[in-house]
């Protein structure tokens, strides 16, 4: 943030030069003015700004229509205040746009280029007010005439448009003017390395046409050389690109030392590569040592979000959620020490301009919800999400996160004191609930099973900020209508900078070599959909999110009794091309319920066929080309499989499997367990009973539902087998089916094992939406934001009593 400060510093200091920004005549000047401009740019240069002012008042006198004094006085004037008059320094840059009758947000080309910097002090004050796209909207202008501009300027232009490019996560553009850059400070296409075996051989060659301003010049830009570096390394982080950012890291490594932005860089490569204790580790060994009033960033409040979400990825949520609050008490504890701004509420003078853009309140609260949801207390992220989105609206995702708390909470239906403790797994409380009378009197009293689980919401208002189901079902049309359509994904739309390719081996090449080009071109860039404050959703991540809404949708209508609607969601996550296996599974089990709750029983059955039930798998299927890139990633990450990696998959497995059918055997048990009771309800005894033979044929015994034995002591009830009906009752047990399917203890128990809890019992809760990978869970490095994920929930199965 300091180089921000810095750049409008200079950018100031630059415009001290005398050259009219506007192209109405101006008188010459007069000795006694050239004396006079001189001294305010020599008190410019040696900090000595009260001084500057008087001689730029001195000369404003004398030169009342000349722009560029009024726009030097502004800045000087800003610089005295020590960079606080956030609000005069506005004001006075839009005066001067208004003499010079210049349109900042206008839609039209920059026409002159001695307005330029005109354009690049604004764009420095929204960078710091986090106006990324505005900023990237003003400084494209001025890269369009990057060419005439003085080499200073044009420098301070490319750095700040990287770093923006950087905030709104679009490293393939960055990488573009990155690469312009380079030729512009060194001269050449290719690497740093290659860049300097060239400059020596032409060195060698034309020592005499060279002369020494070449020589010198490149010099003096040895000075980018290390943040250049640093914002390679942020690209090849944001790519993904571990081979190329290994070598990189060495670079900065070597430029910057055990500073506390290398060691964060460091640390996000290994994380990226799930080396998660070497990331730890890098963290704790960064200084911390820096003033947040001069970098305008908190270390504390960086080094605490980034634990939160290492310990995410390890599947630590309480501890996340603990480091997660660390770094939301430090984020306040860095603002508490902030002077106050002055004048109004929506004042910006009284704070450093650095400073404007400190505050990660509410990217930290949507880190702490994620965590929150994870370590089982929906209420409590609800509260965390709720506030969050207030800044963040138009992300689905952060719409679907909160659906998801609201069916959470109503699910386990738990109580601020009672969550996050666990709740008693009903399996154990049997199916006999009471027992009446003796002797031959004496009956027995089954529990009413899942029947006592209905969904009430006390008459409260549907867009009242409430854990209940009607808010979740607002949430997810939020969701639904946020999410851009397939055939606007697939469109590229122009841009006038170049995004760079990455090749095998690292090295860079931009889509245009020349500057026409890159002004004039119509390059594509990867369709992407922001959904800030985490990365831009990609094409494939935009229909896994569609499935995932739509799968919450049609669970969210099913319990609120709307079939119809439940039944469309159901039908629209079918039909979509790119659902996962799991998703088909839900579908087709949400669909099969809402047309049985409809009386469409027949319709139901084609619905429940085992045989829909082809693929289980949780992440849609893969293209060839992202299928190769994913083996070129792994390839990358060996190392850090074999460390930790390995038992952080099997953890992230044995998760999956707990909300998810573990295998398609799990899965067509459930359909089979499902489509008996559709047969009952049209008295199919026969066609019921044989698939309950099948389905128990195909988990062990532990792992039948309560509901099944529910509905096998109704089929021998109805069929007359009023014996086998009590001894089903008093073993609690599928006595003939269990027979029936056979196998040792042994081999049971090895079969359990290798389901575990597979699927979702009957009535107990099959999943809904997936989180599926990209959660927007993200760490705050100075390198890039970590992308995060989510585990599934457990929610209604369909079954009709």
């Amino acid at each position: 943030m300091a180089d921000k400060e810095n750049s409008n510093k200079d950018g100031g200091s630059g415009s001290t030069s005398m050259e009219s920004p506007i192209p109405s005549p101006i008188p010459t000047y007069s000795e006694e003015e050239k004396e006079l401009a001189q001294a305010v740019k020599v008190d410019f240069d040696a900090g000595n700004f009260g001084g500057c002012v008087e001689k730029l008042k001195q000369l404003a006198k004398m030169r009342q229509t000349d722009i560029k004094v009024m726009h030097n006085l502004s800045v000087s004037l800003f610089y005295q205040s020590d960079c606080k008059q956030v609000d005069d320094v506005k004001r006075g840059l839009n005066q001067v746009c208004g003499k010079a009758q210049v349109s900042i947000g206008g839609s039209d080309a920059l026409e002159d280029a001695d307005h330029a910097i005109l354009f690049y002090n604004h764009a420095v004050i929204l960078y710091h007010l986090k106006q990324h796209r505005e900023t990237i909207r003003i400084l494209e202008k001025l890269f369009q005439v990057i060419e005439p501009l003085e080499d200073c300027l044009a420098h301070k232009v490319l750095f700040l448009l990287i770093d923006t490019y950087l905030c709104t996560y679009q490293p393939e553009k960055a990488l573009g003017a990155l690469n312009y850059l380079e030729k512009k400070l060194f001269g050449s296409d290719n690497k740093s390395q290659s860049g300097d075996k060239q400059s020596e051989n032409s060195g060698k060659d034309s020592k005499d046409s060279s002369g020494g301003d070449d020589g010198n010049g490149n010099i003096a830009n040895e000075k980018h050389r290390p943040r250049i570096t640093q914002y390679k390394t942020r690209c090849y982080l944001q790519l993904k690109q571990m081979k190329v950012c290994k070598r990189e890291i060495k670079s900065v490594m070597n430029c910057m030392g055990a500073s506390s932005t290398a060691l964060f860089l460091k640390s996000n490569f290994e994380f990226l590569r799930q080396n998660y204790r070497k990331a730890i580790k890098l963290l704790n060994s960064a200084p911390q040592t820096s003033d947040f009033r001069q970098t305008g960033e908190s270390v504390p409040v960086l080094y605490f979000n980034n634990l939160a979400c290492i310990h995410f990825y390890m599947n630590k949520f309480h501890l996340g959620a603990y480091y997660a609050r660390k770094s939301l008490q430090e984020n306040a504890n860095a603002l508490a020490e902030l002077p106050k701004r002055q004048g109004k509420a929506q004042s910006l003078s009284g704070q450093r301009l650095h400073t404007l853009g400190m505050n990660r309140r509410y990217e930290l609260l949507y880190n702490t919800g994620i965590q929150l949801l994870h370590a089982g207390r929906p209420l409590a992220a609800f509260e965390c999400l709720t506030e969050a989105v207030q800044v963040y609206p138009s992300n689905p995702r952060l719409w679907l996160r909160i659906a998801e708390c609201c069916i959470a909470a109503n699910k386990t239906t738990l109580s601020p004191e009672s969550e996050g403790k666990g709740m008693p797994d009903s399996h154990k409380k049997g199916i006999v609930g009471n027992v009446v009378g003796n002797g031959a009197h004496r009956k027995i009293v089954l529990s009413p099973g899942a029947a006592d689980n209905k969904y009430s919401s006390d008459g409260q208002s549907a867009a009242m900020p409430v854990a209940t189901l009607e808010f979740a079902s607002l949430c997810l049309c939020n969701a639904l209508s946020l999410l851009p359509d397939d055939s606007a994904m697939a469109m590229h739309p122009p841009h006038q900078v170049p995004a760079a390719r990455v090749s095998s081996r690292g090295s860079v090449s931009s889509d245009s070599s020349e500057l026409s080009d890159v002004s004039g071109g119509k390059q594509p860039y990867p369709n992407s959909f922001p959904a800030p404050p985490g990365c831009a959703l990609k094409a494939a991540e935009v229909s896994q999110l569609r499935c995932a809404i739509l799968a919450c949708s049609a669970y969210v209508s099913l319990t609120l009794g709307d079939n119809v609607i439940a039944l469309e969601h159901a039908k629209q996550l079918l039909s979509q091309p790119k659902a996962s296996g799991s998703y088909r599974f839900l579908g087709h089990l949400y669909a099969a319920e809402a047309l049985i709750n409809m009386d469409h029983i027949f319709d139901a059955i084609q619905h429940l066929s085992p045989d829909n039930v082809m693929d289980v798998s949780v992440l849609p299927p893969q293209e060839p080309g992202q299928s190769d890139r994913n083996d070129r990633f792994d390839d990358n990450n060996h190392q850090g499989n074999t460390q930790d990696g390995g038992a952080d998959m099997q953890a992230k497995m044995s998760m999956q499997h707990q909300y998810y059918p573990a295998s398609i055997q799990t899965a067509k048990a459930t359909m089979l367990f499902n489509l008996a009771s559709a047969h009952a309800l049209r008295s199919e005894w026969e066609k019921a009973r044989k698939c309950l033979h099948q389905a128990c044929t195909l988990v062990p015994p532990a792992d039948v539902p309560q509901q099944a034995l529910f509905l096998a002591i109704y089929l021998e009830l109805q069929t007359g087998n009023y014996a086998l009906a009590l001894q089903m009752v008093k073993k609690q047990q599928l006595i003939p089916y269990i027979k029936n399917a056979g196998g040792d203890g042994n081999s049971n128990r090895q079969q359990q094992q290798q389901h575990q809890q597979g699927f979702g019992t009957i009535g107990s809760g099959l999943p809904t939406a997936g989180f599926q990978p990209g959660s927007g869970i993200r760490g705050i490095f100075p390198s890039s934001a970590a992308p995060g994920s989510n585990k599934p929930m457990r929610v209604k199965d369909p079954w009709h009593n």
